[in-house]
Order: C-alpha cells, then structure tokens, then sequence
C-alpha cells in the first residue's frame, strides 16, 4: 500500500522525491510506473498517480509507446541521462490495447535492439 494509517487519517508514505531517486537506481533514460511501484513497494496506481504529479510540475515527461507509458526526467540539473529523439526506440511499431507485451519485449526495446 502507498499511505497508512494515523489516527483515522491517511499519510502518504511515498514522496516525490522518492520517486524521482527511481530515475537514478533505472538503468536507462526512461522508467514505467511498474518500476517505481517495484522499487517503493507501492501498487501501480499510486506510481502512475506519483509520476503524473511530478509531470503537473514539470519535473517529468512521458510519451505512449509500444503499449507502455515511459517517463523521463526534465530537471536538467539532477537528470542523468538525455533522451534522444532519433533513438530507434522511438520507431518500434505502437501496440493495441488488446495486444499482450511480455516484460521481456519492454526490456528488449529499451536496453537491446530494435526491429524496425
């Protein structure tokens, strides 16, 4: 769970800062909300609720590619990496809602090669 409970009320357990140290420990320019609910022990909806605020701010960024929404930092002074736009991650080809993505294929597009 993301938040306890104090006296009847909830707390947030998970900071924004917390999750922004994720993009740190992520090997990558990019994480998922499934990484950051991995790495802080949250569900994935109170990643993906996390990384929107973050982005509310401008912090970070996402786009939508190959069935998955991918995150980066846009801080310049505690980004670690640079996304290029001209990485071939960019051209792998967009899945449907209805097309199963094995964690093996994320992988593949964002550490390994890409069929183009």
């Amino acid at each position: 769970m993301s938040s306890d409970r104090d006296e009847g009320r909830f707390t947030e357990r998970i900071s924004l800062e917390d999750v922004l140290g994720v993009f740190d420990r992520v090997k990558g320019p990019v994480v998922t909300s499934s990484d950051v609910a991995d790495r802080l022990d949250c569900s994935g909806e109170t990643a993906r609720r996390k990384l929107r605020e973050l982005a509310e701010t401008g912090r970070v960024e996402s786009r939508k590619t190959a069935g998955r929404v991918v995150w980066w930092r846009t801080d310049a002074e505690t980004a670690t990496t640079e996304i290029d736009p001209d990485d071939s991650f960019w051209d792998a080809d967009p899945v449907s809602g209805d097309d199963v993505v094995e964690e093996s294929d994320v992988d593949d597009l964002l550490y390994g090669e890409v069929d183009s």
